[in-house]
């Protein structure tokens, strides 16, 4: 059953992470903090392109209700992403570095804004367009929890400035390669949205043709 709220928090959740899970490669541990944000800023500006299967786990914390959802996800500079949902139903969300479009077939429907004029616009630019460092953005902090795999180092990422959608970013990375595993954001209100990433692929052949969209016929267009 379709619910619009675990798709806002879907869509929220690609506008404010989807371009830090390219921020990290190979490299030798150990290193401090430090070397390892600076590592993982340089490795990001070397990323031209990236392309995993994921699972996305989105928890309403008023509700207490939990979401699965699968798919594939494409990113590739400067601004250009693409998120296939294909379970438990399928949904879409493309951007072009200029536009955003959100369509979800059932309802046949599509949500279209500018990259410029969405709240969480600033976050994703900084990144995917190469020019941003952590540092200017996030406090970074290394985090331990008890249920994080021996295979993982945590980093908390906490808005510098307050932000209504995201209270802190949490990574996952892989300690004998580097590379982002999970990625889980925190709104105000308790709800909690974790994207695990697997057959992970950086740098390959990528043609920029699957970062446009065409409007159905039939479909309605909402423009926020």
């Amino acid at each position: 059953m379709n619910n619009p709220d675990f798709r806002m928090i879907t869509k929220l959740h690609i506008l404010l992470s989807c371009s830090i899970i390219i921020l990290f490669a190979s490299a030798s541990y150990p290193f401090t903090l430090d070397e390892i944000v600076e590592r993982m800023q340089n490795k990001y500006e070397e990323t031209k392109n990236f392309k995993a299967d994921f699972t996305q786990t989105s928890v309403l914390k008023s509700i207490k209700q939990k979401r699965v959802s699968r798919g594939q996800v494409f990113i590739k500079k400067p601004g250009m992403m693409r998120w296939e949902y294909g379970e438990p139903d399928t949904q879409l969300i493309v951007s072009d570095g200029k536009v955003i479009w959100f369509y979800v077939p059932a309802d046949k429907q599509v949500m279209m804004s500018k990259v410029n004029d969405t709240s969480d616009s600033y976050t994703l630019n900084v990144f995917l367009s190469g020019i941003g460092k952590l540092r200017d953005t996030f406090k970074i902090e290394s985090e331990s929890e008890e249920t994080v795999p021996q295979s993982q180092y945590l980093l908390r990422l906490t808005p510098k400035k307050s932000h209504p959608n995201l209270t802190r970013l949490v990574i996952g990375i892989n300690k004998e390669d580097f590379k982002v595993e999970t990625s889980s954001t925190y709104d105000i209100y308790g709800n909690q949205t974790t994207v695990s990433f697997s057959n992970i692929e950086m740098n390959k052949e990528m043609s920029e043709d699957i970062f446009h969209f065409e409007i159905p016929n039939g479909v309605r267009v909402i423009t926020q």
